[in-house]
């Protein structure tokens, strides 16, 4: 069995994101990105039907000629 390892919330994303070496040296920054990533992500509204897709499909129109071949 491995050692339990404890690392704070921070640290936990970060290194989730691959800033290992960055939270140390930069950790305000971090911090910072953190807190702007949870603003971002609290200010989408959740669909009411989550199968619903959030636009509807596009697609290109074809020409009348058909295609340019």
């Amino acid at each position: 069995m491995g050692a339990i390892i404890q690392m704070t919330e921070e640290e936990i994303l970060a290194r989730a994101a691959g800033f290992t070496t960055g939270l140390k040296a930069h950790s305000k920054e971090v911090a910072e990105a953190i807190a702007s990533s949870r603003r971002i992500a609290g200010a989408f509204k959740a669909p009411a039907n989550e199968t619903a897709e959030p636009m509807p499909a596009y697609a290109a129109p074809i020409s009348a000629k058909g295609s340019r071949a």
